[in-house]
């Protein structure tokens, strides 16, 4: 079952972030097949304050999303925790109740 890691993040250092992490992350996500479905700053509040950029990426289970989380290289997480604050969540498919 499908599985998607949630990112929600105030990005403070924008040119360190396009720069320095898009680009070390990239090879991780080829690595784990992760499809990134969502990914920007232009999207339109609906309710509350969000932040300043939303992520939505795609990876064939939860498995995968955890594996993507934990193996990625040390420095290029680091770049990301210090170019943005925010929460991330890995959330499985919604499987109603018959």
């Amino acid at each position: 079952m499908a599985a998607y890691l949630v990112l929600m993040q105030e990005i403070h250092d924008m040119d360190r972030y396009r720069n320095e992490y898009l680009p070390g992350v990239r090879p991780f996500l080829q690595k784990h097949a992760a499809e990134l479905l969502v990914a920007g700053s232009d999207a339109e509040p609906a309710e509350g304050e969000p932040p300043n950029s939303t992520v939505v990426i795609r990876f064939a289970d939860a498995e995968a999303a955890w594996a993507f989380q934990m193996t990625r290289l040390p420095v290029v997480k680091e770049i990301r925790l210090t170019t943005s604050r925010g929460q991330m969540v890995v959330a499985t498919e919604f499987t109603p109740a018959v």
